[in-house]
């Protein structure tokens, strides 16, 4: 008999490593599958070892050894990979499998795909280097192809790390020209069947690859890999929303160390931080920093504070600039993108009277005005776009009882309904989740707007993934609301979400805002990219944020009372370490009150061992996150 001990790849389990026992020696690095309570998990075999070596701790254990399930395969993962997923769990105070859990797609676990072949290159000894890539959309896309012809030439591979799908679809067509036989596209949103083929293909391959991937691919077992490419650096989708909540770019980095590839970031603009690391010489310049953005769109920004009220009492949000560029887009058979920062009607509603602000009833978010569609209801409802609550717009305030609800902000549905009161006979085209839930109805509509010259394309920010053909013009029919998050990152957020729409356009480019003195929006229209560093890195080291701080937010939901007692606990039980403790911004989509802590500790200060070992055995309750995308 054998003890096995086993890392399961899975989340939920506080324990690093389990004990099983089986009948014969399994080699280390092998996948099984475990019982856990009452389920069975894959898992990770680190050692094998005669059990009657360890009488003991088998006499000493609380508990039955139970007998391990079924064997799978062998060395389903390279040793550097591994050594790269406990870096990540290290610094994201989380254990290895649900590390695991998240970067090794589940259909290679439960059909344990062989990882080893005879066509497999051998292992190329490369140099470790950051490499820094910060220019205009196509002459960043020239390097690449430049540098994948290289890497090729030298008989290495190249992994293209980008956020989304639609990214590696993009990415792919872009720069898969004359190696077409050696390009392959990875995304979770592929068929079981082409994730499978698409996988052996690579790891047969003996000629040098190409893969276009998001980071949920790193697993492959590709010897040969001469450099990792990190594109749109900057995109916020690079964060897994599930616990451990890992950045896909610090697992590409430290991967990229453990197989000493290169390693590459590019973006329009990278990210504040990364910029940082530029200045100190932790990265070398692939090219020369470009921090000044080229367009040949003409660019205005509309003043909408001169904009009065309508005869019925609604603010206008059409400006006059944006209806001519809208009569102009349909004489002459062109192309119109207008970007809506918020569904519905209006982004929030308030009392006019005493101030009170309208809630969901379930979760008590800010609640957003939509317009009945179809049907003979035409009554505004309020909606939530939190936890889906939805009830009718007819209602006093709850605070006062006052019938002065006013909404506030410029909502999709308030600029589609004016733009159909004034040009009636425009074909319209609509992209936001509720009209468009699915990647299929994105690009089905999208593709309508290509085919329909003279039209408009109305869409919230998530149709900017799904424009990949340059359009003649473009408007921001209100982004003000966004200024009003109280997020460390929201300018720099804004930022990339203006010069992404810009670098759309050939013509005109409008910006409508009644916060026309923002300095962001001045910087996004001339292209002026540096001084927009200077500015945000001098805020972030005056208010301690990241590059110069590690920020680890600890949250908590529940009962109010609860959660206040918890979080006083909290405090002392991390005791030195001091703890900023404040209410969410808003309330958990479960109606529960929430919580955040927040750790603030000195760049290159983190991990701090002691630190990490209390948040291991943090309940599972508390949510931990190091590096929060947002304090909200």
């Amino acid at each position: 008999m054998f003890l096995i001990e086993v890392i399961p790849i899975a989340r939920g389990i506080n324990k690093e490593s389990l004990s099983y026992f089986s009948l014969k020696a399994i080699p280390e690095g092998s996948l099984v599958t475990v019982p856990i309570r009452k389920r069975v998990v894959s898992a990770l075999v680190v050692s094998s070892q005669d059990a009657s070596l360890s009488k003991n701790e088998i006499k000493s254990s609380e508990f039955a050894m139970r007998k391990i399930g079924e064997f799978r395969s062998e060395q389903l993962l390279s040793e550097a990979f591994i050594r790269a997923a406990k870096a990540i769990a290290t610094h994201n105070a989380t254990t290895l499998g649900a590390v695991l859990n998240l970067l090794v797609p589940k259909i290679i676990l439960d059909l344990s795909v062989a990882q080893k072949s005879s066509e497999t290159p051998v292992p190329i000894a490369g140099l470790f280097d950051k490499l820094a890539l910060q220019s205009d959309n196509e002459e960043r896309f020239a390097n690449y192809r430049s540098l994948i012809r290289e890497e090729f030439a030298r008989k290495r591979s190249v992994y293209f790390c980008v956020p989304t799908a639609q990214d590696a679809k993009f990415f792919t067509n872009e720069l898969s020209k004359g190696i077409e036989d050696y390009t392959f596209a990875l995304y979770g949103s592929l068929s079981k069947k082409k994730l499978l083929e698409t996988w052996s293909k690579i790891a047969e391959e003996k000629h040098p690859v190409l893969i276009v991937a998001t980071g949920l691919f790193f697993s492959l077992n590709r010897n040969d890999l001469g450099i990792i490419v990190v594109e749109n650096e900057s995109s916020r989708s690079y964060k897994f929303m599930l616990r451990p909540f890992l950045d896909v770019r610090v697992f590409a980095e430290l991967f990229a160390k453990e197989i000493k590839a290169k390693f590459l970031v590019g973006d329009t603009l990278l990210r504040v931080e990364t910029i940082h690391r530029i200045k100190q010489g932790e990265f070398s310049e692939f090219a020369p920093m470009k921090f000044r953005s080229l367009s040949s769109a003409t660019s205005k920004v509309i003043d909408m504070s001169a904009y009065k009220k309508s005869l019925k009492g609604k603010f206008e949000c059409i400006s006059l600039e944006l209806s001519e560029l809208i009569r102009e887009t349909n004489v002459g058979n062109r192309h119109l993108f207008i970007l809506a920062s918020k569904r519905g009607l209006a982004s929030q509603t308030v009392c006019s009277d005493c101030g009170t602000v309208v809630v969901c009833n379930l979760c008590l978010s800010p609640i957003a005005l939509h317009k009945t569609r179809g049907g003979e209801d035409n009554q505004n409802f309020f909606f939530c776009h939190g936890c889906g609550g939805k009830r009718s717009a007819e209602e006093r305030c709850v605070t006062c009882s006052s019938w002065k609800l006013t909404p506030l902000g410029v909502g999709l549905e308030l600029v589609l309904d004016e733009i159909k009161q004034k040009f009636p006979h425009i074909k319209i085209f609509r992209i936001d989740k509720d009209v468009t839930p699915s990647t299929k109805n994105v690009q089905k509509e999208v593709a309508n707007f290509y085919a329909a010259p003279g039209s408009i394309l109305i869409g919230t920010e998530m149709a900017l993934s799904f424009l990949d053909r340059k359009i003649e013009s473009a408007a921001v029919a209100s982004l003000d609301s966004l200024f009003s998050l109280p997020d460390f990152r929201i300018h720099e957020r804004v930022l990339h979400l203006l010069l992404k729409i810009r670098s759309l356009v050939d013509s005109t480019f409008l910006i409508q805002t009644r916060m026309p003195t923002e300095k962001v929006i001045e910087y996004a229209v001339k292209g002026n990219l540096i001084d927009f560093y200077r500015e945000e890195i001098k805020q972030r080291e005056m208010f301690r944020y990241p590059p110069f701080y590690t920020l680890i937010k600890i949250s908590l939901a529940g009962v109010r009372l609860s959660v206040i007692s918890e979080m006083t606990k909290l405090k002392d039980y991390l005791d030195p370490f001091p703890l900023e403790i404040f209410p969410a911004f808003s309330e958990d989509r479960k109606g529960q009150f929430t919580m955040h802590a927040l750790l603030r500790l000195q760049s290159g200060s983190w991990v701090d061992r002691s630190l990490l070992k209390k948040l291991l055995v943090l309940p599972p309750q508390f949510k931990v996150v190091v590096d929060p995308e947002s304090l909200l």
